[in-house]
């Protein structure tokens, strides 16, 4: 075989070496298949539309390590010792001054062997467990194995690339992840002359496309849409036609955000299967029936399927400690976030040992990302006065959501990856798959969309063997759709941690202890430095999902009256245009105002008419963003749209995010909570 290597190098070497074979593990729910009668064995690359036949045994040996019948390596420099993989791939990654990487996960030796030999492969594994490497790793190395490209050397650089030599795609549902996969991709093809290049939306199209057509691309990264942009622009110059590997990375989330048909029309712009022989490989965290349909469609019959995810271990979502605060009030919400950041920051100067404070802070619109961020940076120590500063010293402050530019995100993302201490305030957008070192703390202000919304989130912490915890903000009335989405998570209510929480912001500070009171003070100091019309937005554009919450619409409009007075420091409830209010069957509600909009400002504490008619507390907003799509819950035509991976589009006549359900008015099984009145 090693002579095959010296001759061949390492792909083709085993290819030759272990051929295809349909012993390859599957999970029990993939056995139903037919032959199908475009199938035939001397082709190199059958494009099948279904499963092969297992026997009940073949599926038991499934559940094994996949990559059982070669001898699993778990060291990286192992690849370079045993003529695997290019040695300037394996320093990369091992060289203390790059990567540092000495040993490999599960995901990443349980798949090497099938995909450096060109299987189709589909691979369960959690996040955090080195995917990413996992699948760069083999194909780059099949890409320098590519006795097509050109391999002159000059320097250890290979010869100039084309827009035409893409020999590898990679498609992620969102530009933070595709960004982040295309630095690692650097990272691995430094020194080897290999080309990275990203395709993804916002502001930075054109300048990607032009880096395309100039340095030429070996591996390409972006999201669907920008890479069915590209493909089927005759004028965009680039192409793939020797390609070789394609890559849907978190595939089940790019299937549960609809991006199905731009997956199926890249593949049908790409070479023909039957003409040019393709690995289509598969990462998932898990393996729902969109994902197998999509395997049905897409992989060979002898695809190989490799599960990392142990049926008794632990979910990550159980170990990690969770924690839920009751608010009084939804203006209790940032002062309790301040509140919490004060406090960890307290124990670390006591405690040298204590690991900086680190917080992703989730919302479930852009609007309260904004100004939660915007707020935030207005805050000091000295309230009023405009020279003091931060309460929270040199903590750099940060937010990310899809209203912001290509640019803005990136630079979100990258500094809060390479920042100690921080404090990161996000829509959903960076909940699936993006991988922040030593985040200390997950905070989700409101009940979160689903389950799997609130565990994807979570998993932003405890990472790589870290430590961290996870906390809720919700209001009291809340109580039975929070045990409804929640009920069976290991979350426990801490009343005592934060007494900001709690505290009557309609009366003052004059009751409350000197430590609460400051923290108020400074909260609402900083939030009247924020512009008028940006708090009136975000009222706004927390109706149609704070209504979904509460089983009384008057009870949620109450509750939010009371945030923009109370918490936005606003003097009375902004108000709604008719026609919002009748589409979402609030309009005979008596404390809606409904009229026009003015925008006025006074100070905290300044009486008004209409805080004295309006009580409770407010409720969550299911919005949220979903890859690069809109917020939810109230009509896209009312406000400005996030900036779209998929042009805008939405299912459902009142929904920007892609969501299925149309999802304003009441809910149909109501519910009454707890309010504290």
């Amino acid at each position: 075989m090693f002579g095959a290597v010296r001759r061949f190098g390492v792909s083709q070497a085993l290819r030759a070496s272990a051929p295809r074979s349909l012993s390859s593990g599957l999970a029990p729910q993939l056995l139903k298949w037919q032959a199908p009668s475009t199938w035939s064995p001397a082709l190199a690359r059958p494009f099948q539309t279904s499963f092969p036949a297992l026997s009940a045994a073949s599926a038991e040996a499934a559940e094994a390590p996949a990559a059982s019948e070669q001898e699993l390596i778990t060291e990286f420099a192992d690849l370079q010792k045993k003529g695997f993989v290019d040695a300037s791939i394996v320093q990369n990654i091992t060289s203390t001054a790059r990567m540092g990487l000495t040993t490999m996960t599960d995901v990443q030796s349980q798949t090497l062997h099938q995909m450096l030999r060109g299987d189709d492969v589909l691979a369960q594994a959690k996040t955090g467990t080195g995917k990413t490497l996992a699948f760069l790793v083999p194909t780059m190395q099949n890409i320098l194995s590519d006795p097509t490209l050109n391999t002159k050397q000059d320097h250890g650089r290979r010869g100039q690339a084309s827009a035409a030599d893409i020999r590898a795609l990679i498609i992620s549902p969102t530009r933070e992840l595709a960004e982040q996969i295309a630095v690692e991709a650097m990272k691995v093809a430094a020194g080897t002359g290999l080309k990275v290049q990203t395709a993804v939306g916002g502001t930075q199209k054109k300048a990607g496309l032009q880096r395309i057509q100039r340095m030429g691309c070996h591996l390409l990264v972006g999201t669907p849409g920008r890479i069915k942009d590209i493909f089927s622009d005759p004028y965009s110059g680039v192409s793939a036609p020797r390609l070789n590997t394609l890559i849907l990375d978190e595939a089940d989330r790019l299937l549960d955000q609809g991006f199905a048909p731009e997956v199926q029309a890249i593949q049908e712009l790409l070479p023909d299967p039957f003409k040019v022989d393709r690995q289509t490989v598969m990462f998932s965290a898990t393996v729902p029936k969109e994902v197998m349909q999509m395997v049905k469609r897409t992989m060979k019959p002898d695809f190989k399927f490799v599960k990392t995810v142990r049926d008794d271990e632990v979910p990550t979502h159980f170990s990690v400690p969770q924690k839920t605060v009751f608010l009084r009030g939804y203006e209790n919400a940032l002062p309790s976030i301040l509140e919490l950041a004060k406090n960890y920051q307290a124990r670390q100067q006591a405690d040298p040992n204590l690991r900086p404070f680190k917080a992703i802070v989730y919302f479930n619109s852009t609007s309260e990302v904004n100004l939660a961020a915007e707020a935030f940076n207005n805050l000091k120590s000295e309230p009023g006065n405009s020279r003091s500063f931060s309460p929270l010293g040199r903590m750099k402050l940060l937010e990310i959501h899809a209203r912001l530019s290509q640019g803005q995100r990136t630079n979100s993302a990258s500094t809060f990856r390479k920042t100690p201490e921080a404090i990161l305030f996000s829509s959903d957008v960076t909940a699936r798959g993006m991988d922040f070192p030593d985040v200390t703390h997950v905070l989700q202000v409101g009940v979160p969309r689903d389950r799997e919304t609130y565990i994807h989130r979570l998993g932003r912490t405890a990472r790589a063997n870290k430590t961290g915890e996870g906390w809720v903000f919700l209001h009291d009335g809340e109580n039975d759709y929070y045990s409804e989405r929640l009920g069976d998570l290991p979350l426990h209510e801490d009343s005592q941690s934060l007494p900001t929480a709690m505290a009557d912001m309609s009366k003052g500070t004059e009751n409350l202890s000197p430590a609460t009171a400051l923290t108020i003070s400074q909260m609402k100091s900083a939030m009247e430095e924020v512009s008028p019309i940006t708090r009136e937005n975000t009222y706004r554009s927390q109706l149609g999902t704070l209504l979904q919450s509460f089983s009384s619409k008057r009870h949620a409009i109450r509750i939010l009256n009371n945030l923009a007075i109370h918490g936005y420091g606003l003097p009375e409830p902004p108000a709604v245009s008719a026609n919002i209010a009748r589409n979402l069957g609030i309009a005979k509600i008596p404390e809606l105002t409904i009229g026009q909009s003015q925008h006025r400002h006074v100070s905290f504490g300044q009486g008004s008419q209409s805080s004295d008619r309006v009580f409770g507390r407010r409720g969550s907003d299911r919005g949220s963003d979903r890859g690069d799509r809109g917020d939810r819950g109230f009509p896209r035509r009312s406000f400005d749209r996030d900036n779209q991976e998929r042009g805008g589009r939405g299912r459902g006549r009142s929904s920007g995010s892609g969501e299925r359900s149309t999802g304003f008015g009441e809910r149909s099984s109501g519910f009454g909570g707890r309010p504290r009145f």
